[in-house]
């Protein structure tokens, strides 16, 4: 059996002190205090851990230069939290007054079953609207002191000095997703809040699906962070008496991926359940552990491109580092579409739309594509059948 590193142990220690405000146990002799931050750091929970730093025994305490790095973040996500409630309650004024239908997402809303919401650090307000009404939105969000700085695809994305970040969502996922189909019915299944005319909601159930899809979205495309399982579990805890959990198992069998909740649920519970990693009993548990752990919040390169090779082996003849680099480098119409509308309905002008993919990758992103190449060319055989056999057994289809 594999050694878990101790500051993979430890950080669910001061999560599960942080999160029911008990001191936590003394950390582990040959811990060591900067691994520990760098790690909370990667997954995007320092601000978190460090209310549990705050309850050590004064003969445990953190070296000063290291609790000063976790304080500062405690002290961004608070002023971050207080800005970010702000806005969302002006956006919402705003598109009630404007008939904007809107429908706030994952950490607009996970934010408020911890703690503290300022114990869920969000990176960005995200927010689903028609499609119809975003040229609308860009009007009433520049009125609001947002600039549009990226448009198009998925989301538009606002920005508000000194650090708001604003995504409004077109559609929850891409249309490349093997989840679209499911997920484009999402404004059939949503209610408007009480007390609202415009501002929606899902149900409990619907909910727990989406974040569970999002969640998985990641995990299969460059892996996720432990925040992303730590969401799921606090959902859980609050919600999971609550709910019908017949309905989101034959829901998810639509998509093929009942199996797998069942499993990411387990794992879920296993890290965050009783405040010590429970993992270790389990060995699917445990290769999930480390896959978790290696990915950081939002994935890694390194396991986007593992991940996206995994899909080519059975795919075509040619090998799956090629065939991975042509579809990279080529890739088909309902890909660039979002990026070059004038594709739609002229798909023989995607040769001219790799050309000036090409030319903007070479002027503006020539280190992203070496970093790239130098991931394909590092991924063995060995790599991406481990893969492969962790996501089948985890039950991804």
């Amino acid at each position: 059996m594999a050694v878990i590193p101790p500051e993979q142990e430890y950080i669910i220690v001061l999560i599960y002190s942080a999160l029911h405000d008990v001191p936590p146990a003394f950390p582990p002799e040959r811990m060591e205090w900067e691994k520990l931050y760098r790690l909370s750091a990667l997954h995007g929970v320092s601000n978190l851990v460090f209310y549990g730093l705050k309850q050590l025994h004064q003969d445990a305490q953190v070296p000063g230069q290291v609790m000063k790095k976790f304080l500062n973040d405690w002290k961004k996500a608070l002023a971050r939290e207080a800005a970010q409630h702000l806005a969302m309650e002006a956006m919402r004024l705003c598109f009630e007054e404007n008939a904007v239908a809107n429908l706030p997402l994952k950490g607009c809303l996970l934010k408020y079953l911890y703690p503290r919401p300022d114990m869920r650090f969000m990176a960005d307000i995200d927010i689903l609207v028609r499609k119809e009404q975003t040229g609308q939105v860009k009007e009433l969000m520049q009125a609001l002191g947002f600039i549009a700085v990226d448009q198009g695809g998925n989301h538009d994305i606002y920005h508000r000095k000194p650090f708001l970040n604003v995504e409004i969502h077109r559609r929850l996922i891409s249309e490349t997703s093997p989840y679209y189909t499911y997920l484009e019915k999402v404004w059939d299944r949503a209610v408007l809040q009480p007390g609202y005319r415009y501002t929606y909601r899902l149900s409990r159930e619907d909910s727990y699906i989406y974040i569970f899809l999002h969640l998985t979205k990641h995990y299969m495309r460059g892996g996720t962070g432990i925040r992303s399982f730590l969401d799921l579990w606090v959902y859980l805890r609050r919600y999971e008496k609550e709910m019908d959990m017949a309905y989101i198992g034959a829901e998810l069998e639509l998509v093929g991926l009942r199996k797998f909740e069942q499993n990411i649920r387990g794992f879920s519970k296993a890290c965050f359940e009783n405040g010590q990693s429970n993992w270790q009993s389990d060995e699917l548990y445990r290769k999930m552990a480390a896959y978790v752990f290696s990915s950081g919040t939002y994935g890694t390169q390194k396991f986007s491109t593992l991940s996206s090779l995994c899909g080519e082996v059975n795919g075509t003849r040619m090998p799956p580092k090629l065939t991975y680099l042509m579809r990279l480098f080529f890739p088909p119409v309902k890909h660039l579409i979002n990026t070059y509308p004038f594709l739609s309905g002229r798909p023989w002008l995607l040769p001219a739309c790799w050309i000036l993919r090409g030319g903007k990758c070479l002027l503006f992103k020539q280190r992203y594509m070496v970093h790239i190449i130098g991931h394909v060319r590092l991924v063995s055989r060995k790599n991406i059948e481990n893969l492969e056999h962790l996501h089948k057994k985890t039950g991804i289809p």
